[in-house]
């Protein structure tokens, strides 16, 4: 299992909706400021997102969320197999329908158009395609 702090943001029914702490590793790094992850980390702010919990929780608790590691497997396949998968098809689609001297011209916009479709589907859909088919993280207790 894969564990990290996060606090809870609000409660609805039956679902509790938590937020991941900062820090993590990137806290105790004495590469931090040369550290390009680091440096994504304090610009993009953090999604929260719902959790199913039966436990008592108030706004504000500190949680620990496991995440089962078998899973990291299917959304790593779902996040950088799928589309590339989805351009090289796209790109084999395009030679096979499209005239020849059409295909030639225009294949390097076609198939970056298509990568971009597949990870702007991806990000649409992230909450259907990862929280619920890849992995669904457990509170896992407070902190």
């Amino acid at each position: 299992m894969i564990e990290e702090a996060a606090i809870v943001t609000r409660i609805d029914a039956g679902q509790v909706w938590i937020k991941a702490l900062q820090g993590g590793a990137c806290g105790g790094c004495i590469q931090q400021s040369t550290c390009g992850t680091a440096a994504l980390s304090k610009w993009l702010p953090k999604r929260e997102f719902a959790v199913d919990c039966d436990r008592s929780l108030n706004v504000g608790d500190r949680v620990t969320v496991a995440i089962d590691d078998s899973h990291l497997l299917l959304s790593s396949l779902v996040l950088y197999l799928l589309p590339i998968l989805s351009m090289l098809g796209g790109v084999g689609l395009a030679n096979v329908f499209l005239p020849e001297t059409v295909a030639d011209a225009w294949l390097p916009e076609i198939s970056l158009a298509i990568l971009l479709l597949t990870f702007w589907l991806i990000h649409r859909f992230q909450n259907l395609l990862l929280l619920h088919f890849c992995f669904m993280p457990q509170i896992s207790g407070k902190v």
